[in-house]
């Protein structure tokens, strides 16, 4: 319980900047990474430290509360982030792979992977909530963090 309240010192109030969100999400993507390896403490600050960042992305880009009030679809979510990014389909191949690979994705014949996932969030700021298919719960949180 001690190591829980030394992390989170830095983050006792909610997100107000960029620089804050940029910082705060640096420290969500390394534990993360930790995948399996993470302590019951450090999944629950992760879940808290989820929620605030998903808190500042829906205060920062209001446009995303449309998203919010009914669960969104992964195909749905990077439509939406092709449309306000004004990319095309084949845009999104650094991202899936193969324009074969990002048809049949956005056909919905094939999952996103991990990677396609991470790719996704950092590139074109698609929550990875949205890329899952629903909110997370606290387990769901630990099973991605056990995967990624």
């Amino acid at each position: 319980m001690r190591i829980l309240k030394k992390l989170l010192q830095p983050f006792r109030r909610k997100i107000k900047t960029d620089e804050e969100y940029t910082a705060r999400m640096a420290v969500f993507s390394a534990l993360m990474d930790k995948g399996e390896s993470l302590t019951e403490d450090e999944a629950d600050y992760m879940e808290l430290l989820g929620t605030l960042l998903s808190d500042y992305e829906h205060a920062a880009h209001p446009e995303i509360d449309a998203f919010v009030r009914r669960p969104v679809t992964p195909v749905e979510a990077i439509q939406w982030a092709l449309d306000r990014h004004g990319l095309r389909q084949k845009d999104l191949c650094p991202y899936i792979g193969s324009e074969q690979l990002v048809s049949a994705v956005l056909n919905g014949t094939r999952g996103l992977s991990k990677t396609m996932m991470m790719r996704l969030h950092d590139g074109l700021g698609i929550p990875y909530e949205d890329l899952m298919g629903s909110a997370p719960s606290r387990s769901s949180v630990r099973r991605v963090a056990a995967v990624l």
